[in-house]
């Protein structure tokens, strides 16, 4: 039988200067982004198709699987005239996550914390 794997963030995975790297590509992810959509089990954050977010995308996916192996990543990506969509998925309890992490995301972008 498959073990849960528990829902929290294992930033200390990283050295200084990866967290570091890691921050500044969902920094620049965040200025690219240009919708946020829910999902059954998640949410899935939409970005422009040109190939360098692709890479970012990939990069920070590559990062982010290793301090969060709760979520499962779903990357969608036709041609470069569509957007990229960054499906992030898992349990009930993965979602509720999801949600607050957005949630305080907004909060501080909008002054409301």
């Amino acid at each position: 039988m498959k073990r849960e794997t528990p829902v929290a963030c294992g930033l200390t995975v990283f050295t200084g200067e990866q967290r570091e790297a890691y921050k500044k590509i969902w920094g620049e992810l965040e200025t690219r982004r240009t919708g946020i959509a829910e999902l059954e089990h998640g949410y899935e954050h939409q970005f422009p198709g040109d190939a360098e977010t692709l890479r970012l995308i990939h990069e920070w996916v590559s990062m982010e699987r290793v301090c969060c192996p709760f979520l499962t990543f779903s990357v969608i990506a036709r041609n470069i005239e569509e957007p990229i969509l960054l499906q992030l998925t898992g349990n009930e309890d993965v979602k509720a996550f999801l949600k607050t992490d957005l949630q305080l995301n907004i909060d501080l972008i909008t002054g409301q914390s």
